[in-house]
């Protein structure tokens, strides 16, 4: 079963779409920034009504964000709404909560980091660059083969999982990136701010051995240009 259509509701319809024994919940606010007191409710509520109807399920599997680790975001709205969404999804007697970096992939929301580096860069508009700040990224590809493998392993219920790239990057590193797969310049106001902070990957670090994901020196790019290059835009 999956609830919601968007990136990763699309990554996993494949393999879960007709499934009544894993539920996935990927569904609820997609921008970081919100502050929408009744977005965040519109979540509760159907999260809560997945919950009941999803009860008897092997596994029901809630989309949180690693930035729970973040100092300059862990007070946001936005951060603290999910920490009370984990909560909620915690009632499960087979829970799983997959906590996400930046993810990448092909998708129309305009509020992901990619997707705004992608438009700014593009069109050569401005656009502050927080110097100090590292982000996560991870293709959307992986995510799905890491929770696929975790649900594959019944003590994995009941746990808080961070599917994560083992490598964070500053993120002038991102924008060059993403520089070179537009083919243009991007237009950067530096400004001295943010903070790195570190997302603790140990707990799949045997999965993605297993899986023969390669994180190295060239995922960053290769995503870059897997998603953004022209000719892989639709």
């Amino acid at each position: 079963m999956i609830i919601g259509s968007g990136l990763l509701a699309k990554a996993f319809e494949p393999r879960h779409a007709s499934s009544e024994h894993t539920w996935i919940y990927a569904a609820g606010v997609s921008n970081s920034g919100c502050t929408d007191p009744k977005e965040f409710e519109r979540e509760k509520l159907r999260l809560s009504e997945a919950l009941h109807a999803g009860m008897a399920a092997d596994a029901f599997v809630y989309f949180s964000t690693c930035s729970v680790a973040d100092p300059k975001s862990a007070r946001s709205p936005y951060v603290l709404h999910k920490k009370a969404m984990e909560g909620i999804v915690r009632t499960h007697p087979r829970y799983l909560v997959a906590r996400l970096p930046q993810v990448a992939g092909r998708t129309p929301n305009p509020h992901t980091l990619l997707n705004y580096l992608y438009a700014r860069i593009s069109r050569s508009e401005a656009f502050p660059v927080w110097v100090r700040a590292t982000r996560n990224i991870i293709d959307v590809e992986d995510v799905a083969r890491i929770v696929d493998a975790l649900l594959a392993e019944p003590s994995r219920r009941c746990t808080t999982v961070n599917v994560a790239n083992p490598v964070s990057h500053p993120i002038m590193e991102i924008v060059a990136a993403m520089e070179k797969s537009v083919g243009k310049e991007a237009v950067t106001r530096l400004v001295d701010d943010g903070a790195p902070y570190e997302i603790d990957t140990s707990e799949i670090g045997p999965i993605v051995e297993r899986l023969g994901l390669c994180f190295d020196g060239d995922y960053l790019l290769k995503i870059a240009r897997k998603y953004y290059a022209r000719g892989a835009l639709p």
